[in-house]
């Protein structure tokens, strides 16, 4: 299951073929009036133009989100004693992974989730809640951050990322409504609850750890859907999104047969 998760091919392009559509149509007039004016002189200046736009649009459409994703968290970097298990637990999994330790932060929430951000495995951020670090034994912590390292190197960790500043736009995000689907599907979390305890090698404590989530509630007091693929468990209002019970007891259920 490890190769499922890698393997699944990104879909980046996806979401900055969206965010390109409305630069594209702006160039396309632009390009019309300077036909109009300049004939065809007008159709090489705007071509040109609107190639300048959609390169300098496709740089800076996914520039900066990992921060301002955990500057709107107001999540601060883990460190010292008092998260001392959440360090040891992601150095030991690094080295099993081959991945570098990500960046690790704690938000103060009661609620109990963990969310992944980032662009690549080398580049990428795992943020867990104060609740979950009180709620969870070294077993159980072990077990989610087994999955978040299996989230990192998920295939599609960079879309999912792309996928918030896709989400802020409503044109963007309807016209990439596909990826938006495959990120939230209940099928991709179970994928990657079993990549994570390939890791771990004990399905129990993720299990366990989910279960406990539950118990102590995976609901954030400020919510961003925007955000809502990258956390482990939805982090909206109890009871917002039909099917989303279900959906959580399928992978409780996908864990016991493992």
């Amino acid at each position: 299951m490890i190769d499922s998760a890698e393997l699944s091919p990104p879909r980046t392009k996806v979401f900055v073929a969206a965010a390109l559509v409305p630069t594209i149509c702006l160039g396309l007039v632009v390009t019309a009036l300077l036909v109009v004016v300049l004939g065809p002189l007008g159709l090489v200046l705007g071509m040109l133009v609107t190639g300048i736009a959609c390169f300098l649009r496709a740089k800076s459409f996914g520039a900066g989100i990992e921060a301002e994703v955990l500057g709107s968290l107001g999540a601060v970097s883990a460190e010292g004693d008092a998260h001392a298990r959440l360090l040891n637990l992601a150095e030991g999994l690094s080295a099993t992974c081959g991945v570098p330790v990500p960046g690790l932060f704690v938000m103060q929430d009661p609620a109990a989730n963990m969310m992944v951000v980032g662009s690549t495995p080398e580049l990428s951020t795992i943020v867990v809640t104060s609740g979950l670090l009180d709620a969870l034994d070294r077993i159980q912590l072990e077990g989610v951050v087994g999955r978040a390292f299996a989230q990192m190197r998920q295939g599609d960790l960079p879309a999912a990322t792309l996928a918030v500043r896709a989400a802020n736009s409503p044109l963007v995000r309807s016209l990439a409504g596909a990826g938006f689907t495959t990120l939230a599907s209940p099928e991709r979390d179970i994928l990657l609850d079993r990549a994570g305890v390939g890791l771990t090698r004990y399905p129990p404590g993720l299990l366990a750890a989910l279960i406990e989530c539950e118990r102590v509630g995976t609901c954030l007091a400020n919510p961003d859907r925007a955000t809502a693929h990258l956390w482990m468990a939805d982090p909206g209002p109890e009871g917002a999104h039909d099917g989303e019970r279900a959906a959580f007891e399928l992978r409780l259920e996908g864990l016991r047969l493992l």
